[in-house]
């Protein structure tokens, strides 16, 4: 049986540690020859920080007996036409309970609490190779809207 998970709001001194250890495995999975490095967590922490302050954003954790084992990040905006729409920002899943729902969790009380803010809609974005979470969020009722593309250039060759 899988243990429960519970969803609240982060708790920045107590649950960015380990909010960032995740971004190695969230970033340089999703973006191959990325590096996390210094630099990168030292501007995350900074934006984690900022994140809890601003009312246009919020950040839920998923817990469990072991901890935290996942975030959700959520931005809201006015698009074009005047509308609020919300973003995931980005979610991460830790692998020790990858498959067990929480992603699934983590995005339903996402929507929640968007809706709550008066967001009519929730865009996001997904790297082509995530399958999984493909499948998740076309589960959840997400549709495609847009690619976005992107051709290596080569230094030099003409």
């Amino acid at each position: 049986m899988t243990e429960p998970v519970r969803i609240r709001h982060l708790d920045y001194p107590d649950d960015s540690p380990q909010i960032l250890s995740f971004l190695p495995d969230l970033y340089e999975t999703n973006f191959p020859n990325f590096v996390v490095d210094t630099e990168f967590v030292v501007r995350k922490r900074n934006q984690l920080r900022e994140a809890v302050r601003d009312p246009g954003q919020a950040v839920l954790v998923a817990e469990d007996s072991l901890g935290v084992c996942g975030f959700i990040w959520l931005v809201i905006e006015v698009d074009y036409s005047g509308r609020r729409r919300g973003e995931v920002n980005a979610i991460y899943v830790a692998s020790r309970v990858r498959g067990q729902g929480v992603g699934r969790q983590l995005m339903q009380e996402g929507e929640e609490l968007l809706r709550s803010y008066g967001c009519q809609s929730i865009m996001l974005m997904v790297t082509a190779n995530n399958t999984v979470a493909h499948g998740l969020y076309e589960s959840l009722g997400y549709d495609i809207t847009r690619y976005q593309m992107e051709k290596t250039i080569r230094m030099g060759v003409r």
